[in-house]
């Protein structure tokens, strides 16, 4: 399943004209450090609340920074801190082929509202790849390494690399790790306490190239890891 869902990746990326633009949501709130780079021009902008957004759209966020989008079909897509991605395509009937979002780096908080039999979105990340029916998930993602957290619903997720075979289907208050060259970890449960303010537990260092553990959660997730027993 995931090795057909990589492979409509690639065929719809390659396929979809240069010129093609296709309005897919707009912006709702933002805050801070946000820029847009229109990907066929090459022009930057800074977008603000009720503009548009296209699938020729490079969304950037920088330090303390967030921007969120509402879809047409009604999901929410939340870019928080430090976040690179492309939102191309939206999935709107079945037939259609799911929404797409290609994350170079950072942070996201996605909220998917239409259900359909095929999957109705699909993430790709440097290190992962993951398809959603209908769901809420959160994603942090570095050059290295991406982990997946599902606060609804369940996700199936993959590494990006079709060669390594291994896939999961993460569900309810589970959390993958995703590593270059390596299949996803197995999904553990989160306790609940963690769960809640999951994106402040983990922060970028500043290669961009590995996920790393704040203090803050050095100290309490450890100690709830113990105390829970996985």
């Amino acid at each position: 399943m995931m090795r057909f869902m990589l492979a409509i990746w690639i065929t719809c990326t390659l396929t979809v004209p240069a010129m093609a633009q296709q309005t897919l949501g707009s912006v709702s709130s933002l805050s801070g450090d946000v820029d847009i780079t229109i990907i066929s021009s090459g022009k930057k902008f800074v977008p603000e609340t009720g503009t548009p957004i296209t699938d020729d759209y490079k969304i950037r966020t920088g330090n303390r920074s967030f921007v969120e989008l509402t879809l047409n079909d009604g999901s929410k897509v939340s870019i928080k801190e430090i976040t690179v991605l492309n939102i191309s395509n939206l999935k709107q009937n079945e037939q259609d082929p799911p929404t797409k979002i290609r994350m170079l780096t950072g942070k996201l908080r996605i909220t998917v509202k239409k259900l359909f039999k095929s999957d109705s979105l699909v993430v790709r990340t440097p290190t992962a790849i993951a398809g959603v029916r209908g769901t809420e998930f959160g994603i942090i993602a570095t050059n290295s390494e991406t982990r997946i957290i599902v606060f609804d619903g369940e996700v199936e997720t993959a590494n990006s690399d079709s060669t390594v075979i291994k896939s999961f289907m993460v569900r309810e208050g589970e959390e993958v790790s995703i590593q270059k060259d390596s299949p996803p970890t197995e999904p553990r449960l989160v306790p609940h306490d963690i769960r809640q303010s999951w994106f402040e537990y983990y922060s970028i260092d500043e290669t961009n190239r590995i996920i790393i553990r704040t203090k803050k959660e050095q100290g309490i997730i450890d100690k709830l890891i113990r105390k829970k027993n996985f």
